[in-house]
């Protein structure tokens, strides 16, 4: 277990802190008297080294204390400080074991039908596109999430496949593989392209992989080095029809309502949209830099299909889509209205 990671910086007097405030987002200065000394608690399992700690939250928590002048902080519990293994990581949010956590709705797939629609092949292609997506169709979104406060809302980078012993070089090598999956809209993708899919938090990949539990995993390049799967996989297959996971933050209700009102409009302008769009745009510049470290090693295989191949898993993924959407229709999810609103024909 990693210890509590704080990142609060004591600052300035609180009048110069609301002006820091004022100046990098363009709101009103803080009133020194509606500001009260506050700390929240943010919780996830990833190590402090994963980019999303270090390039997302992290850099928040250092602009809330700055423009507070340590006054109201954010203090982040990394490694499952609050609670071990990222499939309850929404659940600590709705019951308050932190006050904001970070997480997947693709673990808890069941709830997020309406925001699981961005995982669908072809929707995305890019990750500041996914997250601009997801934002146009908030208000459709929206009611899966009212038990918290969104504060981000973004997808990762494409999905590859990572196998340790054998390679994925055409659709056909699929076939009766058992293939990790992060949510069940990926698990029937990959069913629907002849594996067998394996639903599995990314926290036990390592092991399953390496004793041949599974075949491999269906995941963004970005774990080859935030959770060393470049220790256990030797091949590593690009090309495929675009699949991205949706990513939050999100906030327990009653520690958002306990919150002033400049708390309140501090957190806001600091997270939402913006925050989003960067967070997706960092996951895209993590996959080159991640594929980048098993390349040229005599060790690690990078695969790139053929079009004949992607044309293959691609018309699969789009009959799926076609067949999921209908289904979800039928089901009295607007899947339809929240594609439109996406700007996805």
């Amino acid at each position: 277990m990693f210890k509590q990671y704080a990142m609060t910086i004591p600052g300035a007097p609180l009048v110069l802190a609301a002006g820091v405030f004022a100046a990098v987002t363009g709101a009103a200065p803080l009133a020194s008297h509606s500001v009260q000394a506050k700390e929240l608690k943010l919780a996830h399992w990833m190590s402090p080294r994963h980019s999303m700690h270090r390039y997302i939250m992290e850099p928040w928590t250092k602009q809330i204390a700055k423009a507070t002048g340590g006054k109201f902080t954010v203090k982040i519990y990394p490694g499952g400080a609050l609670g071990k293994g990222p499939v309850a990581q929404y659940k600590r949010a709705v019951d308050g074991i932190a006050d904001i956590t970070f997480g997947l709705p693709g673990f808890t797939a069941s709830l997020f039908k309406r925001t699981g629609i961005i995982e669908l092949p072809g929707v995305t292609n890019s990750g500041p596109d996914g997250s601009e997506k997801l934002w146009k169709a908030m208000k459709l979104i929206e009611p899966e999430w009212k038990k918290v406060k969104i504060l981000g809302l973004w997808v990762g980078e494409s999905q590859i496949f990572m196998t340790k012993n054998k390679p994925i070089r055409k659709m056909s090598d699929l076939k009766g593989m058992k293939i990790r999956t992060p949510s069940k809209v990926q698990a029937e993708i990959v069913a629907a392209w002849g594996a067998t899919p394996v639903p599995m938090p990314i926290t036990r990949v390592y092991n399953a992989l390496n004793t041949g539990v599974i075949d491999g995993v269906l995941t963004g390049a970005s774990t080859i080095r935030s959770f060393k799967f470049g220790e256990v996989a030797k091949y590593y297959t690009r090309g495929l029809p675009t699949i991205r996971s949706p990513f939050f933050i999100v906030m327990n209700r009653n520690s958002w309502n306990k919150l002033t009102a400049d708390q309140k409009k501090l957190i806001e302008s600091t997270t939402g949209k913006a925050l989003s769009m960067k967070a997706g745009g960092i996951y895209d510049g993590e996959t080159e830099k991640s594929l980048n470290t098993v390349r040229n090693t005599g060790k690690h295989e990078i695969i790139t299909l053929s079009a004949e191949e992607t044309a293959k898993l691609t018309k699969a993924a789009l009959a799926f889509r076609k067949a999921k959407v209908a289904a979800m229709e039928k089901a009295g999810i607007p899947a339809g209205k929240i594609l439109a609103a996406m700007g996805v024909k």
